[in-house]
């Protein structure tokens, strides 16, 4: 990890954006507990640029929150840098990943990736993801409370064992799915955002130790299934991702080693699958807390449409986007909304609070997905998926796997609410539903089988 997180930084408090007077901790526990309430709130008192005093930052962490702010942040790479911000998730997902990949670099691993994750390489994969939705999806049938992330982590997460590691073996598969459900599950991620002392090998039940044996366990697995898939014949036929990834060459024909194929596909499922998950369980949350906009995207799916399946996509993201930020840092000394910024700041933009804008979006705490027909927004009013060169490399799959999940799970049961609207807290950098997004599915006469 980099020590620009940890080291105290020689500028002085009032080079920064305004920011409030409560502790550090107490900051990061409302930021944790109610990340879209304290941050509006302090957007509300100090307009759309302010900091925040949070750990694991010494110092504090500047915010973006308008669209002017949020596109200055993802696009000005002079001023505004990536690789180093995300460097915090490097024990998760590799220093090497392209998450973490600083530039001039950036570029040339992003272009080694696209290929296997753009186009009409992806639309091969959709026969598969449905496959996997009609395998899970009596799970989801049985007329009880059902929290539906969990049941959405198991999917995304097999359709990414399938699709970036060509795995077909069940036993395999049931493997890598528990190492990386231990990972990622019970709040582990979070020893990232832990004062330093915490975040060290204490023990076996120290939140360090802990994270340093799941994370080794789920790399050792992967080092396995790079190394089997080397030895294998005829893997330049397949069409999974670590198969296209083993002969992809750079601008300068170098392949891909084994120490950095293990960082790029580490961060591509980690960042994958928990993201894709996370929107699938808003958004079927949100239909079921919404009846009429949910009867209107029934309707108009049973009609053979996906206008609306689209649109409600884009405004479950925009009300609860399932990243809650984009890391940068400033390259020097600058400004951001007329507030001065040190160089080696960390940078947020926080895209659940520019979509939020009341200026950008009438009625912003409103699910209307209606709003998203035939007009474009302001760009960068809408960033679910982050923006500029650091985009989200794998949004073509996930928007493949999001639309196909919700056409499945739409055809064969209506989600009714079972229980309060939940709010949403902050686990590592992702917004989730506070009990898992718990619906109950009412099953239709229409069965899956109408739409194939």
């Amino acid at each position: 990890m980099s020590d620009a997180f940890t080291r105290e930084p020689s500028w002085a408090p009032r080079l920064f954006p305004p920011a409030a007077r409560a502790p550090r901790a107490v900051q990061t526990a409302r930021m944790l507990l109610d990340p879209q309430g304290y941050a509006r709130s302090l957007r509300r008192r100090f307009g759309p640029v302010f900091s925040l005093r949070t750990f694991p930052y010494r110092g504090a962490l500047v915010c973006a929150a308008d669209a002017t702010a949020n596109r200055a942040v993802l696009t000005d790479h002079k001023r505004f840098t990536g690789g180093d911000a995300a460097g915090l998730l490097a024990p998760a997902v590799g220093a090497g990943s392209l998450i973490c990949t600083p530039p001039p670099l950036h570029l040339d691993h992003r272009k080694l990736l696209l290929p296997p994750l753009h186009g009409s390489r992806i639309t091969c994969w959709t026969q598969r993801v449905r496959e996997l939705v009609h395998a899970e999806l009596p799970d989801l049938l049985s007329g009880d409370s059902v929290p539906v992330r969990p049941w959405a982590q198991r999917l995304t997460l097999d359709v990414i064992l399938r699709v970036v590691f060509g795995l077909t073996d069940p036993s395999r598969t049931a493997t890598f799915r528990q190492a990386l459900n231990a990972f990622v599950g019970m709040g582990n991620l979070a020893v990232l955002f832990l004062p330093k002392p915490l975040r060290h090998d204490l023990g076996p039940l120290s939140p360090g130790g802990r994270f340093q044996r799941l994370r080794a366990a789920v790399r050792e697995l992967t080092r396995e299934e790079i190394a089997a898939r080397r030895a294998a014949p005829g893997h330049a036929h397949r069409d999974d991702v670590l198969s296209m990834l083993l002969d992809a060459r750079g601008e300068h024909g170098a392949r891909l080693d084994d120490a950095q194929l293990l960082d790029e596909l580490t961060g591509l499922v980690m960042a994958g699958y928990e993201t894709t998950a996370t929107t699938i369980a808003w958004t079927l949350h949100l239909l079921a807390h919404h009846p009429a906009a949910r009867d209107a995207l029934v309707s108009d799916l049973d009609a053979g449409s996906d206008r609306l399946l689209k649109a409600t996509v884009k405004e479950s993201g925009r009300l609860r986007p399932a990243v809650y930020n984009a890391m940068r840092t400033a390259a020097h000394d600058t400004e951001l909304g007329g507030h001065p910024v040190p160089q080696h700041a960390f940078v947020a933009a926080l895209f659940p609070l520019t979509h939020l804008d009341p200026e950008l979006w009438p009625q912003p705490d409103a699910f209307r997905p209606e709003r998203h027909l035939d007009t474009d927004p302001v760009p960068y009013s809408l960033t679910p998926f982050g923006g500029g060169v650091r985009r989200c490399i794998g949004v073509s799959l996930a928007q493949l796997e999001i639309e196909t999940v919700l056409r499945e799970i739409l055809a064969a049961a209506v989600p009714e609410p079972a229980g309060p609207l939940e709010p949403a807290r902050l686990v590592s950098v992702t917004l989730v539903p506070s009990r898992g997004g718990r619906v109950r599915l009412r099953r239709r006469r229409l069965s899956p089988q109408a739409r194939l």
